[in-house]
């Protein structure tokens, strides 16, 4: 099976590189003035209405022209959607109930969009590890070994009443390969499918029903969180790899009911109940709701843009306290915040800078509460080169305190277990390269490094030899 998948990423590479080089040639491929973009390149600067926004600065990056549907603010400003516009741009299919019909690279039937992506890579690590795992890295968490992180397929209607009337719609997500483990409901859900195979497996990480009336969305159902600034979907991120934050101190989905409000095109507030954090099933038996809220502001020049996403939930603990030698699942009551913003400090130049904390407290641990804490700051500076070409850095610094938040995934893994208290460290610095309007690759290359707090904690690289790791690493991403 190995030998196979990874025949068929080299096949897809192969056709892919092929169809870029062809429309090399083409005329007017990318004229500013005239490019329309495909729905997965619009322009993005919050988690979506639909699901957790594909990331656009507010600038032309090549390829990612900003899309005439919709507002071209901060991506920490607005909560918007990276699925197909809501009108298609193509003449041809203008209105979305007049049966089925192709446009906008996206095939749309009585206003439903369908549409997906494929994305694979590799990334290997410079000390070439021994267990064939990237340490506490996930994702693209495998050293050497080619990569299907995700084919992903989605059916969408946005619930879209332009602020007066009202409006339906819904959304799902379904996607198969090696993300899929680290995106899935610890409680229910997928947790119930029996998937055996070692590193590819299955998610459906949104399905939800919308009712839309003025300027208010009521959602229902399986959402992707708004908080913080990196995304699950390939089409969301500037980088290949993901930032510790996002890896280990921020929820992935919520199960529950929200309402979405927008006061005016500066401010949106997202605020409603779920059953905990990505947890599907009242596994626990505690009934609880758990709150979720969300602030997005973005200034009338669009050049400024802020968000503040909080959860507070009540659920068991699991996996085990690893990092405090106990095991079993015990009662515990979580608190997190995610803090970004955004500047566009030229036309081609943003920087984006993120705070995250993380607290979870165990009740009643050994005959009292005991909390863990995680924090940290994520800064992006991505610039654009060129029409084809944009270049990105992420600086990052993570804490965990006491050593429970970080560990390493996956069967074989040297690091699982955690137990790394300590700070964590990361730069990467990455190319973005659009050879063509469905085509993106993403070369990036990436040093990790670890500060433990205390002597005796363990080695989270290198199969638990190293405190740093130097990595490198590549993807594509073919839309349809």
């Amino acid at each position: 099976m190995r030998t196979i998948r990874i025949a068929l990423i080299a096949l897809s590479l192969a056709g892919i590189t092929g169809s870029a080089m062809a429309q090399w040639s083409e005329p007017n491929l990318r004229q500013p003035a005239s490019y329309q973009q495909p729905a997965y390149e619009q322009s993005m600067y919050q988690r979506s209405v639909h699901q957790q926004t594909a990331y656009q600065p507010p600038i032309q990056q090549p390829g990612f022209a900003p899309s005439p549907q919709q507002p071209t603010g901060l991506r920490a400003a607005s909560f918007m959607t990276n699925a197909a516009p809501t009108t298609c741009l193509d003449s041809s299919c203008a209105a979305q109930d007049v049966g089925c019909v192709p446009g906008c690279g996206r095939h749309r039937c009585c206003g439903f969009k369908v549409g997906g992506w494929l994305e694979g890579g590799i990334s290997a690590a410079a000390n070439s590890p021994v267990d064939r795992y990237n340490g506490v890295v996930t994702f693209n968490d495998r050293d050497g070994e080619a990569q299907m992180n995700q084919m992903w397929l989605f059916l969408d209607r946005e619930a879209n009443t332009g602020g007066y009337g009202w409006a339906w719609g819904g959304r799902v997500d379904f996607f198969y390969g090696t993300d899929a483990r680290f995106t899935q409901a610890v409680d229910g859900l997928e947790a119930n499918w029996d998937q055996q195979e070692r590193f590819y497996q299955c998610a459906l990480p949104q399905f939800y029903f919308d009712v839309a009336l003025n300027n208010l969305t009521i959602r229902t159902g399986h959402f992707f969180t708004p908080l913080g600034y990196e995304v699950v979907p390939a089409t969301g991120n500037f980088f290949y790899s993901h930032s510790y934050t996002h890896q280990y101190a921020e929820p992935f989905t919520h199960t529950g009911i929200v309402g979405i409000y927008k006061f005016s095109d500066q401010w949106k507030l997202t605020t409603g109940v779920h059953r905990g954090i990505d947890q599907f099933d009242d596994t626990d038996g505690r009934n609880s709701l758990n709150w979720l809220g969300h602030l997005a502001w973005t200034s009338r020049d669009e050049r400024l843009g802020l968000a503040l996403g909080i959860n507070a939930s009540e659920q068991n603990s699991t996996p085990p306290l690893a990092g405090l030698g106990a095991s079993g699942n015990y009662d515990a009551n979580v608190f997190d915040y995610a803090l970004v913003g955004t500047v566009k400090l030229t036309d081609r130049l943003t920087w984006i800078v993120q705070h995250d904390w993380f607290q979870r407290t165990y009740l009643n641990y050994g005959g009292h509460n005991v909390a863990i804490d995680g924090y940290g700051l994520n800064q992006y500076w991505l610039y654009t080169i060129s029409d084809r070409w944009s270049a990105g850095m992420r600086l990052e610094w993570f804490r965990d305190h006491d050593g429970v938040l970080v560990r390493g995934l996956g069967r074989g893994n040297a690091a699982a277990g955690g137990g790394f208290a300590g700070n964590f460290y990361e730069i990467t610095l990455g190319l973005n390269w659009k050879p063509s309007s469905r085509v993106l690759v993403r070369p990036e290359i990436r040093w990790d490094w670890f500060d433990a707090s205390r002597a005796g904690v363990p080695q989270p690289y290198d199969a638990g030899d190293s405190n740093d790791q130097f990595m490198f690493g590549c993807d594509f991403i073919l839309t349809w």
